[in-house]
């Protein structure tokens, strides 16, 4: 019990930090910076569990098994991993979000589909997520076109192995 606890109040720090440094600035690397976040916060909340267990309030205290501490890193490195890869999945609106706003905000008078079609455009969808690509350096412009660099290319091949494993096509 004392695993769980401990992992989600470790966790829930951690998106808490997040939170409020998001709030003060946002940084440029968004990605890096929650790795930093909930890599220290992982650190530094252990710490001051094992050094001073005084400050635990519950009646449940971190044990010092190594077995135990194993799994409260488990819980935590895998809470955190996985978001951290969702993450930038909300960092951008998805196009079907940018859609569905456009639509709401147009009222019970609903969106003319020539006005849609103004706001669906490569500018608004396509072109913030080549930006990002580019600032990710995933790929950079040379002589007029993208190239991949090393990390663009093993996303794209990851991308296409998983759509190989789900016998799907490969755009989409």
């Amino acid at each position: 019990m004392s695993v769980l606890v401990y992992g989600m109040s470790l966790f829930i720090s951690a998106f808490l930090i997040h939170l409020a440094i998001w709030r003060l600035r946002l940084p440029k690397k968004q990605v890096n910076a929650l790795l930093m976040i909930f890599s220290l916060a992982f650190v530094l909340g252990v710490f001051l569990v094992f050094k001073y267990p005084e400050l635990i309030k519950w009646d449940i205290y971190p044990s010092k098994n190594i077995f135990e501490i194993f799994q409260l890193f488990f819980l935590y490195a895998t809470l955190s991993v996985a978001y951290i890869l969702s993450y930038p999945a909300v960092e951008v609106d998805s196009p079907t979000l940018i859609i569905i706003k456009a639509v709401f905000d147009s009222g019970a008078a609903g969106l003319d589909k020539s006005k849609l079609e103004r706001i669906a455009d490569n500018e608004l969808l396509i072109l913030p997520r080549i930006r990002d690509m580019v600032f990710d350096k995933m790929v950079y412009i040379k002589d007029g076109k993208y190239r991949l660099l090393p990390k663009g290319l093993i996303m794209a091949k990851l991308f296409l192995f998983y759509r190989n494993i789900i016998k799907g096509e490969k755009g989409g």
